[in-house]
C-alpha cells in the first residue's frame, strides 16, 4: 500500500531535494511493459488529452508502466491543473531511448529506471533526480530467471556463459543477473545476451534456443502457467546482492531544465506530492489506471507488486548500484551522484 508522507509546506529547499519512493511501483513496471499499448490518446483519459491553453504543458518521455496510473489519477483528481500544468506523455520504447530524447531536449523529464540515467551521467551527460518512484520489492517480486525444465543450470553460478534473453543489453536485469552470478562463485564476464521482447523469451527458452531467460511480470506468471511443463524458475537474482527497496525508478530531468525552468520543476513537484498523498489511500485507483493505461487485464496487473512509499533517498543509496555497475563494466569512472540528487 502506499504510505503517506510529509511535507513542509513553507521549505524554501529546492524541489529537486524533496523525493518519494514508491517502492516496486515502477521499477519492474518500468522495464516489463514495452510490449503493451500505448499510454497516450485523446481519449479523456487526463494522460496527453488536456488542450486547456491556461495550463503549461510538462513533456514526459516515459517508458509505458502501470506506474503511469499514478500520474493519470493525479490528473483526474486535479493535482496538476492546481499547479497550472498538464501532461502530455509520450511513450517510449526503451530507458536508453527515453534519456535520448531528454538530452536532445524533446521531453521536460523522464520517467525510467536509473541503469540509463546514471550510465548517461558517466558519459559526461549532466542530469538531475526530480522524484524517486521505484525501488526493489521483497524477494521473489523483481522477477526471475526461467530455464528449461531438463536444464543442467540449478543455480546462478551454472549461467556462467549461458546464453541469456533479456529485454536489453544494458537492462538493470543484466546487472542483476551478473551480480547474483558473481555473488555465487560464477564468472559473468562470458554471459551471452540476446535481447529478444520480453513476450518471446519463454518461447525460446523452452525450445532451447536459449539456455535462459529473464522474464519480469505479467510475462513469468504468464509463461510459468502456459508452459510449465516445460519451465522452471531458478529465482529472484535481484533478492541475491540488493536489498529490498533500493533504488529503482525515477523521473529525471536535465542540469539545463532544473535551472532555467526551475518553476516548471517545482509545479511538477507539488502536483506529484499531492498525487503521491492521494495514491497512498486509493492504491486500487492506481492500478486499476496504469493497466488501463498499458493495455493490462485486471487479472494480469493484479500479478504485478506494488509496494509502499519510502520518503528519503540520497547519495549513498545510489552506491551499491553504481559499484555493480563499475565491477561489471558498465562504468569506468566515477558518477557524481550529490549532483544528481541534488545534496
Amino acid at each position: 500500500m502506499f504510505v503517506r508522507t510529509t511535507r513542509q509546506e513553507t521549505s524554501t529547499v529546492s524541489p529537486l531535494r524533496r523525493k518519494r519512493v514508491a517502492t516496486g511501483i515502477a521499477l519492474l513496471l518500468g522495464l516489463s511493459l514495452t510490449a503493451c499499448s500505448s499510454a497516450t490518446g485523446d481519449d479523456g483519459s487526463g494522460i496527453n488529452s488536456s488542450t486547456n491553453a491556461d495550463l503549461q504543458t510538462v513533456k514526459v518521455g516515459s517508458i509505458p508502466t502501470l506506474g503511469l496510473g499514478l500520474l493519470k489519477v493525479g490528473e483526474q483528481q486535479g493535482f496538476f491543473a492546481d499547479e497550472g500544468l498538464q501532461l502530455d506523455i509520450t511513450p517510449v520504447d526503451s530507458g536508453p531511448t527515453v534519456i535520448t530524447g531528454l538530452v536532445a531536449g524533446q521531453y521536460d523529464v523522464a520517467y525510467t529506471a536509473y541503469a540509463p540515467p546514471l550510465l548517461a551521467i558517466a558519459g559526461g551527460q549532466d542530469l538531475r533526480l526530480v522524484y524517486n518512484l521505484g525501488g526493489l520489492g521483497p524477494k521473489g517480486t523483481n522477477g526471475a530467471i526461467v530455464v528449461a525444465k531438463d536444464s543442467a543450470i540449478t543455480s546462478w553460478k551454472d549461467l556462467a556463459g549461458a546464453k541469456l534473453g533479456i529485454n536489453a543489453p544494458r537492462s538493470v536485469l543484466v546487472l542483476w543477473a551478473q551480480a547474483a552470478i558473481a555473488a555465487d562463485g560464477g564468472d559473468a564476464s562470458g554471459l551471452e545476451l540476446t535481447p529478444l521482447p520480453f513476450n518471446q523469451i519463454a518461447d525460446n527458452v523452452a525450445s532451447g534456443k536459449l539456455d535462459a531467460g529473464f522474464l519480469v511480470e505479467p510475462y513469468l506468471t504468464q509463461a510459468l502457467a502456459k508452459q510449465g511443463d516445460k519451465l522452471r524458475s531458478l529465482g529472484d537474482p535481484a533478492a541475491a546482492t540488493f536489498a529490498e527497496g533500493s533504488p529503482g525508478a525515477g523521473v529525471i530531468t536535465s542540469a539545463s531544465t532544473a535551472e532555467n525552468n526551475a518553476e516548471l520543476i517545482t509545479k511538477f513537484t507539488a502536483a506529484m506530492d499531492k498525487t503521491v498523498a492521494y495514491g497512498n489511500e486509493h492504491l486500487d485507483e492506481v492500478r486499476t489506471a496504469g493497466a488501463d493505461l498499458v493495455g493490462l487485464s485486471s487479472e494480469d496487473a493484479e500479478k504485478i507488486y506494488l509496494g509502499s512509499i519510502d520518503p528519503q533517498i540520497n547519495a549513498a543509496d545510489f552506491e551499491p548500484l553504481v559499484t555493480a555497475m563499475k565491477k561489471f563494466g558498465w562504468v569506468t569512472s566515477d558518477i557524481d551522484l550529490g549532483t544528481f540528487v541534488n545534496q
